[in-house]
């Protein structure tokens, strides 16, 4: 169906911001952009006080949450969760770790069109250590040879990207911090990420392991609280993204109830993350890393009812960028990070319909993103605010 967008402001992600303009796009792509289009479309919305935008892009979710439960379950669980990424604007997602390999499933059902939802790249499983950070979701490995097999049966999966845990995180039990993959496992697997063309990327809590990660080559650091301006300088040189998921931090530091002990050391080391998050940032700001979006929804309080974007793209702004840059990440960056910029991350002819239409201006206030009116996934409305 032909649909055009009339009178809004449009931010095209390519550096064009245009006023009072249309856009007309439907199933095929975009089809123009610009003041008073006269092509005709079915489907006509007035985005007067509105914002027309790329389709957001989460570099880092985890669509069945993080417990395992049996086939059906996390089946069910992972289609719901990519659903609901519609009210928040996203039309990409990069699934970072989900039981049975259940995002590889769906990311194949979406783009053959036999269910409706947002673009997906799959990780499958997480590669991590027996007992270890993310256990329920992962393929246990303790030795070399393990993790080896382990990479190298996801790339015969077809995985879009190779995960793997290099260390403990904030909702395991003891140090978030912990080291758990030896430097020769890390290098073992971003190896294979090599040979078999597919990038890698890593949960990292620790410096040691992000210094690992990052001279191994690997492409994109999760997390990577214990960044400085050193290592981001040498991020930059080696070309590796960042994608920092400060709001998860935030969220559970701040809602999760310490009404028992185990609780009370979640919310400390939450806070304690968070308090480390903001500072890397401000490195990798200030050092010119490159960065891109990702919220860690599916971890506790971490999903789209809780404006876990929002908040997402509000700590970017805090943390330095301006609001134009903040949306840059959320869109062309994003689409860069996951090579699939020729088709989607800007507004311009020829690439896919994926937009979003918010109540606002969020150049001048990011929070404007909270209020989607209507997020299209290739040119097909798949959210429309009540």
């Amino acid at each position: 169906m032909r649909t055009k967008i009339i009178n809004s402001r449009i931010f095209c992600g390519n550096g064009e911001i245009l006023e009072n303009a249309d856009i007309l796009f439907d199933e095929t792509g975009i089809l123009d952009i610009g003041p008073s289009l006269h092509g005709e479309a079915k489907r006509v919305l007035n985005g007067s006080k509105k914002t027309v935008l790329p389709g957001f892009i989460d570099c880092h979710t985890h669509l069945a949450g993080l417990d395992a439960g049996d086939g059906i379950a996390v089946a069910f669980r992972t289609q719901e969760g990519a659903r609901e990424l519609l009210s928040s604007g996203i039309t990409t997602t990069r699934a970072v770790g989900t039981k049975y390999g259940a995002d590889i499933r769906l990311r194949d059902m979406i783009a053959r069109g036999e269910l409706k939802g947002p673009r997906i790249l799959a990780s499958g499983e997480v590669i991590c250590i027996t007992c270890g950070h993310c256990a329920e979701i992962g393929m246990e490995c303790d030795t070399v040879g393990e993790v080896l097999k382990a990479a190298r049966s996801q790339c015969k999966r077809g995985v879009d990207w190779i995960k793997f845990m290099a260390t403990s995180g904030v909702l395991g039990v003891g140090p978030s911090t912990e080291v758990q993959l030896s430097g020769e496992q890390i290098k073992a697997i971003i190896q294979v990420g090599r040979a078999f063309d597919t990038p890698t990327c890593a949960h990292i809590m620790n410096y040691e392991a992000l210094k690992t990660c990052v001279e191994a080559g690997i492409t994109c650091v999760e997390h990577g609280y214990d960044m400085d301006e050193a290592m981001a300088q040498r991020m930059v040189e080696m070309g590796t993204w960042y994608v920092p998921t400060m709001a998860v931090t935030l969220m559970e530091s701040t809602y999760i109830k310490p009404d028992t002990s185990r609780n009370r050391d979640l919310v400390e080391k939450a806070a304690a993350a968070q308090k480390k998050v903001r500072n890397a940032v401000k490195a990798a700001i200030k050092e010119g890393v490159k960065m891109a979006v990702g919220t860690d929804t599916g971890c506790p309080f971490t999903n789209p009812s809780m404006y876990a974007y929002a908040t997402e793209l509000s700590l970017y702004h805090m943390s330095g960028m301006d609001n134009r840059e903040v949306l840059t990440c959320a869109t062309r960056h994003g689409a860069e990070l996951l090579g699939i910029e020729r088709e989607t991350g800007t507004l311009e002819p020829g690439k896919a319909a994926d937009v979003v239409l918010v109540e606002g201006n969020p150049l001048e206030n990011i929070e404007a993103v909270k209020d989607v009116c209507a997020t299209f996934c290739k040119g097909e409305l798949l959210y429309h605010k009540a």
